[in-house]
């Protein structure tokens, strides 16, 4: 058995250049009342997010952690606004309860704690893509085009199959089921410890992006990517019956279950401009607009309790805050490349969240 340590771990701007920005907007009317300051100026060389930005992340307005990758490697984020880096790390998942992180860089992937401390380390060629189980004893990661999975003590790795560069789901209940795309953009759902495939859903995953399961582990949400600037949101329940199968317009960015129910937080990019969605998984027609911005947004994660949205808007270098689907309030911080680039330039890659965790 898994020693005790792991038991629940769960512009400046040339002469040449008219500086102007291009501000965002928001679509819902409590929104605009939040943000009322906010317009479209002529001009396309600037994009400014939303005004009156804190110049730091001060604290979360939530309880919990935020786990963040950036280019100088993985970092906590606690809810009193201070910041810890685990280690050169590019990617990075939540244990249960968020006692333990799993962090993938190049040929190595490790177990570490919220503090930094290393418990265990693997070598394995091309590490990406890891995932913890809910139980907190298994871990599953992509080694090149395999799928391998490990226990949560650093025991017993070994290959599952081969696989797509998708990140595999673990259905959030204590056992050890996987949802993956194998080598053939076949879905497949299997039980790990005894290789028993539970189902499959061929047919329906080319161009695959992401796979999401409830919290409930009652829906399996399938991101496919299609030509011309569309994607396909596709609903599964436990069992493999294809319940939903919407097509949208734009290409997805980003999607995330809520903590515990089936809204799903989608993003997606229309255009100049990208959009926050909150979308019903049970019927997929109910759509509410949540924020509309130019540029690009990164990715979206939900507080714990479900009361925040926290969007990561890319191309204006800010983290949105966003109090409920209805915008009651917004909480906007700036500078998110220098803030995870300390005595950097901050000019790289904009920092992604990796999760919200726990209460």
């Amino acid at each position: 058995s898994p020693p005790k340590w792991i038991m629940g771990a769960g512009a400046g701007a040339g002469a040449a250049v008219a500086a102007v920005a291009l501000l965002a907007a928001l679509l819902s009317p409590p929104g605009r009342a939040v943000i009322d300051s906010v317009r479209d100026a002529v001009g396309t060389e600037t994009v400014v997010g939303v005004p009156r930005a804190r110049p730091a992340l001060f604290s979360l307005p939530a309880k919990g952690r935020v786990l963040v990758s950036a280019p100088s490697g993985v970092w906590v984020v606690s809810a009193g606004g201070s910041r810890r880096k685990l280690g050169s790390y590019s990617e990075a998942t939540w244990s249960p309860r968020g006692l333990y992180v799993g962090a993938s860089k190049r040929h190595q992937l490790s177990a570490v704690t919220p503090k930094g401390v290393v418990r265990w380390t693997l070598s394995r060629p091309r590490v990406h893509h890891p995932r913890w189980s809910s139980s907190g004893f298994r871990v599953a990661y992509l080694s090149g085009s395999n799928l391998r999975i490990v226990a949560g003590d650093g025991t017993g790795d070994r290959r599952l199959d081969s696989a797509q560069s998708v990140a595999p789901a673990w259905r959030p209940v204590d056992d050890h089921v996987l949802a993956y795309v194998d080598r053939n953009r076949t879905v497949n759902v299997v039980e790990t410890d005894t290789n028993q495939t539970l189902w499959t859903a061929g047919g329906i995953a080319a161009d695959p992006m992401q796979l999401e399961w409830s919290a409930d582990a009652t829906r399996l949400l399938v991101v496919r990517r299609l030509p011309g600037a569309r994607f396909l949101l596709i609903v599964f329940d436990d069992g493999g019956r294809r319940l939903q199968s919407l097509e949208f317009p734009g290409r997805p960015l980003d999607v995330a279950f809520a903590p515990a129910d089936h809204r799903i937080a989608l993003i997606r990019r229309l255009g100049p401009r990208s959009e926050l969605l909150v979308v019903d998984a049970d019927t997929l027609r109910s759509q509410k607009p949540v924020f509309s911005g130019k540029g690009t947004f990164g990715d979206v994660a939900w507080a714990p309790g479900a009361s925040w949205l926290l969007l990561g808007w890319e191309s204006a270098d800010q983290w949105l805050f966003i109090r409920s689907t209805d915008v009651s309030k917004i909480k906007a911080f700036s500078s998110l490349r220098v803030q995870f680039d300390p005595g950097g330039s901050g000019r790289g890659t904009f920092p992604r969240i990796e999760g919200w965790c726990c209460h």
